[in-house]
């Protein structure tokens, strides 16, 4: 079946900067804050392939020219302003040159030859490589410009005269288009607010829209909202929610509601932010993160398993050359964007997507060590954002946090080198260079934690980098557990505030066999938020404060993003650590299962592989497993069980 196709990169090139052109605030356009890269305007394709002979249909987007390459420069056949023609039996090169100084170039191709993964692109560069494609995009009428986002009707739940206007109250947050209807001559205010202070609030809603005096009608661009207020009490709306249709796989149910409530919340709030990529949140920004992204992979893994959506983000993210910046201008983000293409790897075995996106994985190491300073540590530089979280933090001079995670980006990208024989075993051993630095220098003895920075001679101990160390440094059994208990346990250390930095503090949870812990922490800190009235999870939630204090952000009232895909953790890790089903080698090869009931008296639920599910459900009289797929063993009461695909196993507990 022909395929749209483009150059690698260039449909994700293009709908990144659409993306991040649409943000507005309070009225107004807000462009992105870091630099954005335009799709190429010039390229050409290339297919080699044997024919009985019959009919080429090719259908461009942008102005094209066909060559038929002979087997020299003089013997080839140029047709020029042609959408079909003729070829005879025998082998043919075709070269098709697309200018496209609209939106980008790409082909379709039918007949006797198809457009499809197989053929190649060159800028006029002279690298030529694997096209793009995405098997959504098959119709030759639907072209690749236009993002297929699905649309469905959806109503208001309550609508009520408020404040001289109308109020329309859709019961949970929802991301949609909506259309308004009015007859008067007056004009017209339209506020949206994820909450209903933000709706009702004339001077700091932030996304808003007025209605001229002559307008009988005005289409809103889709958006995130609960709440629309018309200032025209008999004006009318409708709506259509915006989506990208993705089949969700992944369950999870247990014998406590709340957790069961916290799953849903946090599934739905993910949906909403699954789009062209991962976005950040569905109202404020709309943009790519890669930290947040990062994350979102363990959440579709778990829920979707969807890699198109997966090879979009990290593929948006990845850039073009020249590489002048960290990604989304923050220097922990570039690592973790190296990260995430492996988590990817890992979860679909893909070496093809590997090596395409291998040229921006190598320029971006190749920048970050330029930014390296003469002692082999990483400092911010004029420019770079240090990041790690919305947390107080010793910044000064080279923080551990960075450091970690320079570390394991340099162990991913040699591991990633070594797949695809590529020669750089330089990475390799910079990291472990690296390391030793880290623990000279940042490892505190007496106490048997790390300080956030050396340099300013304070020592001051957080969780965020703790964890970071926790996870991503090969540290000892004994200073693993030092670190849980003297600051995981610790209600001295400050607390995290944000559901970014909870996902890394439960994995920690997680990895040192507390589960207990982990399910509490969610529980309660998810829980406090549902409490609060939460339809989707919040960007942060800080549980010292009341009220509208919980949707202000930036010194804004309601600059909090209500709706944040960063917050969707629970959903990887509630069945990762309750029903205990984790991956061990590349692609599902291998898995195991460990359930831990904790206080609960049954959880269940399934997780997504290649080819299928794997099902556990397990209460105080034993586990069953159905899996889909073969390569795992069930750890329970102490012995391991063979899992064979399609068949069901049950043990039973001998209490």
């Amino acid at each position: 079946m022909s395929q749209w196709i483009w150059k690698f990169g260039e449909f994700e090139c293009y709908h990144n900067m659409l993306l991040h052109n649409r943000r507005t605030e309070y009225g107004y356009p807000e462009p992105p804050v870091w630099k954005i890269y335009s799709p190429d305007s010039l390229v050409q394709f290339k297919k080699t392939f044997y024919t009985d002979g019959g009919t080429v249909n090719i259908h461009a987007l942008g102005v094209h020219s066909v060559v038929l390459e002979g087997k020299t420069f003089l013997d080839n056949k140029k047709l020029q302003g042609v959408t079909s023609f003729e070829l005879e039996r025998g082998t043919h090169t075709l070269v098709i040159r697309i200018s496209n100084t609209e939106t980008f170039p790409a082909l379709y191709v039918s007949g006797v030859v198809e457009s499809d993964g197989s053929w190649e692109a060159d800028d006029f560069t002279g690298t030529w490589e694997k096209v793009g494609t995405w098997d959504a995009l098959t119709d030759s009428s639907k072209t690749p410009d236009h993002f297929p986002f699905v649309y469905e009707p959806i109503s208001p739940e309550k609508i009520s005269r408020q404040e001289e206007g109308i109020l329309y109250d859709f019961g949970k947050e929802t991301f949609a288009r909506v259309k308004v209807r009015k007859e008067s001559q007056e004009s017209a205010q339209i506020r949206f607010g994820e909450s209903l202070p933000e709706a009702m609030d004339p001077e700091w809603c932030v996304v808003r829209y007025e209605m001229g005096k002559d307008s009988q009608q005005m289409n809103c661009p889709a958006t995130a909202f609960r709440y629309v207020w018309l200032s025209d009490p008999d004006a009318v709306i409708t709506a259509e929610k915006e989506s990208v249709p993705l089949t969700r796989q992944g369950t999870f149910r247990t014998s406590d509601e709340r957790l069961n409530q916290i799953y849903d919340v946090a599934a739905y709030t993910f949906e909403l932010n699954s789009r062209e990529f991962f976005l950040d949140g569905i109202k404020r920004d709309r943009w790519v993160w890669s930290g947040d992204v990062y994350q979102s992979l363990f959440v579709t893994h778990s829920l979707y398993r969807d890699s198109d959506i997966e090879r979009r983000t990290l593929t948006s993210l990845g850039r073009k050359s020249p590489i002048k910046t960290h990604i989304n201008g923050i220097v922990d983000y570039s690592f973790l964007w190296v990260m995430g293409i492996r988590e990817y790897y890992l979860e679909y075995g893909d070496t093809e997507y590997l090596k395409q996106i291998f040229p921006r994985l190598a320029e971006l190491i190749h920048f970050c060590r330029g930014r390296i300073d003469a002692d082999g540590l990483l400092r911010g530089k004029e420019g770079d954002w240090i990041f790690i979280d919305w947390a107080e933090m010793d910044k000064t001079g080279a923080l551990l946090g960075e450091q970690v995670l320079y570390a394991k980006a340099l162990q991913v990208y040699a591991a990633i080198c070594e797949l695809l024989g590529k020669d750089d075993e330089g990475a390799r051993k910079e990291a472990e260079m690296l390391v030793s630095k880290i623990m000279d220098l940042f490892w505190d003895y007496e106490r048997g934690v790390f300080i956030d920075s050396y340099e300013s001679g304070w020592n001051i101990v957080t969780r965020h980098n703790n964890i970071l160390a926790y996870l991503f440094l090969p540290l000892s059994e004994t200073q693993k557990e030092s670190i849980y208990q003297n600051v995981i346990c610790n209600e001295n250390v400050p607390a995290i505030t944000t559901p970014y930095f909870r996902f890394f503090e439960n994995q920690v949870h997680m990895l040192a066999g507390h589960i207990e812990n982990m399910v509490a922490s969610i529980r309660e800190y998810y829980g406090a938020m549902l409490d609060f009235g939460a339809t989707t999870f919040f960007e942060r939630f800080d549980e010292e404060q009341s009220g509208d204090e919980h949707y202000a952000m930036y010194g804004h009232p309601y600059e909090m993003s209500l709706c944040h895909a960063w917050s969707a953790s629970p959903v990887y890790l509630l069945p990762s650590c309750t029903l205990g089903i984790r991956r061990l080698d590349t692609a599902w090869r291998s898995f195991e299962i460990r359930p831990e009931l904790g206080d609960l008296e049954y959880a269940e639920g399934s997780v997504p592989v290649p080819g299928g599910c794997i099902r556990v459900r397990v209460d105080r009289n034993g586990v069953t497993v159905n899996s889909d797929i073969s390569g795992g063993t069930l750890f329970y009461e102490g012995r391991p069980w063979v899992i064979e695909a399609g068949k069901t196993l049950t043990v039973t507990s001998p209490g």
